[in-house]
């Protein structure tokens, strides 16, 4: 194999992980994964902050199966249902990302993403197209895709979540052709915390453009990610004593010409080292470091070796109801976990 096609070929692999799909014959860019512009980057570190942080389990981290992605658009593509209830999850995105102006007299901030707005519905009522409002003149597009077993459509969700809003107390903001004084008076209350929202935004959104590696690369069974007003945290549970697979991982998000303007500064783990005890219930802390993020530190990640729970009983029953793939559900959790919980199901 010559060194172009070798080259080609990982350039394919590192597309086809980060973005949940699989991998093709050619790519349309020269980048696997290409950088936001300014303003979309800013959008899609909303998005992330919005949807990191999800109250339950789903199939994929964030519930987001796949997506695709140019310099000024990002298309998401949903899991159908978020927790052990089957919660709607497009509903949930609905309610994390779309503006609502709060009850008078609440002194809440705005709901959702202030100066997001809908373009329309399409596609045969299977993609939401949003875009945001807040700059003028600069593009920014965010497209949710429904999945396919889902059969009702965005026209219903819409307006069920319109309802909600209705009945809550809540002015939709979605539709409003421009800045409501709401969404105005919001961004210049804050302006050190826009401008530090702003300064990490390449790396939210480049995280999110590579959200697929912790379900592709990596084998944790949730993740959670917020900007907490200095960096991003990346907090992820794993259901193998040694922490496997976050090395893989690191590796991606650090890849010198594909990955994120960071490396790892500082590591505190010794899952590596051949001769590392036998440990349970730890965590494994990663420090990174880049260059284009001011004072802020960009990006920390810790992975913790343990269940939520006395055992994983609990989050292999939500991830089968939420569609898990049966083949990521192996990788993800110890044979003898998923034996013992479909044993368990067959007895009852």
């Amino acid at each position: 194999m010559s060194d172009r096609s070798s080259w080609n070929s990982r350039k394919l692999r590192y597309w086809s992980e980060c973005r949940g799909q699989s991998r093709r014959t050619g790519l349309r860019t020269s980048h696997p994964s290409p950088g936001a512009s300014p303003t979309q980057a800013r959008l899609e570190s909303l998005v992330l902050e919005k949807l990191g942080t999800s109250p339950g389990l789903c199939a994929h981290p964030f519930g987001i199966a796949s997506l695709s992605s140019t310099v000024t658009s990002l298309t998401l593509h949903l899991d159908g249902y978020i927790g052990y209830e089957r919660y709607s999850f497009p509903e949930h995105c609905l309610s994390r990302l779309l503006p609502a102006a709060p009850a008078p007299g609440s002194g809440d901030d705005p709901h959702g993403i202030p100066g997001l707005r809908m373009n329309g519905i399409e596609a045969g009522d299977r993609q939401l197209r949003l875009h945001s409002i807040k700059d003028s003149g600069q593009r920014a597009t965010l497209v949710l895709v429904l999945p396919k077993e889902l059969t009702e459509g965005w026209a219903d969700i819409e307006r069920r979540h319109r309802r909600w809003c209705d009945d809550n107390g809540l002015r939709p903001l979605w539709a409003a052709p421009r800045l409501d004084d709401v969404e105005s008076r919001y961004f210049s209350a804050y302006p050190s915390l826009e401008g530090s929202r702003t300064r990490r935004a390449v790396v939210g959104s480049g995280l999110l453009r590579r959200i697929a590696l912790f379900h592709t690369v990596a084998a944790f069974y949730r993740v959670q990610c917020w900007d907490d007003g200095d960096s991003w945290k990346v907090d992820a549970r794993t259901a193998h004593p040694r922490a496997r697979w976050h090395d893989q991982l690191l590796q991606r998000l650090c890849h010198p010409r594909w990955g994120l303007p960071v490396r790892v500064t500082h590591r505190f783990c010794h899952c590596a080292e051949p001769d590392a005890p036998y440990q349970w219930d730890h965590t494994c802390a990663f420090y990174f470091d880049g260059d284009t993020t001011g004072h802020d530190d960009p990006l920390y990640l810790r992975v913790h070796a343990s269940p939520e729970g006395h055992d994983y009983a609990g989050q292999i029953a939500t991830l089968h109801r939420v569609g898990a793939p049966a083949h990521w559900m192996a990788r993800a959790f110890p044979e003898q976990a998923v034996q013992h919980h479909n044993e368990r199901a067959q007895s009852r």
